[in-house]
């Protein structure tokens, strides 16, 4: 029988500044941000990497990963994955006036927005599943500085 490892959790809370974060190849991570941030650093997993993401701020991550669960993005603040590619992203709950982007990816398979929050993807993933309520809404990103509602 195989033996399941518990998620490894990466958890930020206050007013943090953090810009060296390295996500590696040692199985699942919840990374979680709660309050006042500036938040970067490197994902280079073979795993699942999942974001809840609560207050103000910006988080930004590049590198590689399998797939991207982003449970929750809720405030003023910008989740940046658009450096991080990705075989599958899911997004479960973008509120308030969060902005998400996500890089490279072969399939977004849910994406549910509310109030006034934007979700933007680069290139062309299949988008399966999404929900726009509200003033939300869902962006390609055609090059740096472009974008395109969907």
């Amino acid at each position: 029988m195989k033996n399941i490892k518990p998620a490894r959790k990466i958890e930020y809370e206050g007013e943090r500044k953090d810009d060296s974060i390295l996500i590696g190849n040692f199985g699942d991570v919840d990374f979680i941000a709660k309050g006042d941030f500036e938040l970067s650093g490197m994902i280079y997993s073979k795993h699942t990497v999942t974001f809840t993401v609560l207050g103000k701020g910006l988080i930004k991550f590049h590198g590689v990963c399998s797939k991207v669960i982003i449970h929750l993005v809720k405030g003023d603040c910008v989740l940046d994955l658009s450096e991080l590619e990705s075989q599958e992203a899911i997004c479960i709950s973008l509120r308030d006036s969060s902005r998400t982007l996500i890089g490279p990816t072969k399939i977004i398979s849910r994406a549910n927005l509310q109030d006034e929050a934007i979700l933007k993807f680069i290139g062309n993933p299949r988008v399966h599943d999404y929900t726009v309520s509200g003033s939300s809404r869902i962006e390609t990103i055609e090059s740096a500085g472009e974008s395109k509602v969907a």
